[in-house]
């Protein structure tokens, strides 16, 4: 029988704040509007010069970025990266990185892009004072209690997830060039 228990994400992850101090001529500014749900958007390099004070948090591969601002909108990504070197996260981003003693860290942004918990996060985000709908990690996502399976379960779920992903994926690329095909003249 499998064990499932309660536990708040609080102790599954952490919240990330490790302050960019490299001196690249270059680097890739990522925005809350540079992730949109699960993929990282923006790969383009800008100088290293001028920059506007909120960039500066670093993340790695595995790393979940999470914006803090109406959880609903989706503006989360998976890092999948090998070389983050160059990127630099807007302040208004948890990096959340997980326990991976306790927990896969797919399994987690699993359970953090679920319809389920978008919903609870942004009931949150609008319960709250101030001038646009705001969650944080210590405040909302940390004490968040959630059913985590034991590690063999984690990684099923994430495969059968996985497989589910990449099946939509694939039919996008095939709606996509469908789309080009149906507008190219002949």
């Amino acid at each position: 029988m499998s064990e499932w228990r309660k536990i708040p994400i609080g102790e599954l992850c952490d919240s990330i704040s490790d302050t960019y101090s490299g001196k690249d001529a270059e680097v890739i500014l990522i925005n809350t509007s540079d992730v949109l749900d699960g993929k990282i958007l923006n790969h383009v390099k800008t100088l290293n010069k001028n920059l506007k004070g909120q960039f500066k948090k670093t993340f790695k591969k595995n790393d979940i970025l999470y914006s803090e601002i109406r959880p609903a909108n989706k503006r989360f990504a998976f890092v999948e990266l090998e070389d983050t070197s160059l990127y630099m996260a807007c302040t208004k981003l948890m990096v959340i990185r997980s326990k991976v003693d306790v927990v896969e860290p797919r399994y987690l942004f699993a359970l953090l892009k679920s319809k389920q918990m978008i919903d609870e996060l942004q009931h949150l985000a609008e319960s709250r004072s101030g001038t646009f709908p705001q969650i944080t990690f210590n405040s909302e996502l940390a004490t968040k209690v959630i059913n985590l399976p034991t590690r063999v379960i984690q990684k099923k779920i994430i495969s059968i997830l996985d497989a589910i992903e990449e099946k939509i994926d694939k039919n996008l690329q095939i709606n996509d060039n469908l789309y080009v095909q149906v507008r190219t003249p002949k």
